[in-house]
């Protein structure tokens, strides 16, 4: 699958969403000496997921946060839901020039 291609190796956490949350890839993380600090998700057999996953959820959120927040206001923001460009060079462009103005705002609301 290609999240399992995203993981490079190194890592000794590894963060992921929800969707992302499978039994199997909790178990080969562990394997591989890796924490899986995957969000749960219910169930057909557990419609609702019980109070400690929940909080579990909440404790992840807060490290997802910041990561998911830049990604938001690329999107909804800065339009970044379409790449407008035909090529990987004028497509990374304009990835570039959007994070660079996302780093420019941020710079502008910390220092004003």
């Amino acid at each position: 699958m290609v999240a399992d291609g995203l993981i490079r190796g190194d890592e000794r956490v590894v963060l992921a969403d929800a969707a992302y949350d499978t039994k199997a890839r909790r178990a080969r993380l562990k394997a591989q000496g890796k924490k899986p600090r995957i969000a749960r998700r219910p169930n057909k057999h557990h419609p609702e997921l019980p109070p400690r996953l929940k909080r579990y959820n909440r404790l992840l959120a807060r490290h997802r946060a910041p990561v998911e927040t830049t990604f938001a206001t690329l999107k909804k923001r800065m339009g970044l839901t379409v790449i407008r460009y035909v090529g990987l060079a004028k497509a990374s462009a304009q990835i570039t020039l959007a994070a660079i103005a996302f780093n420019m705002r941020r710079w502008a609301a910390i220092t004003g």
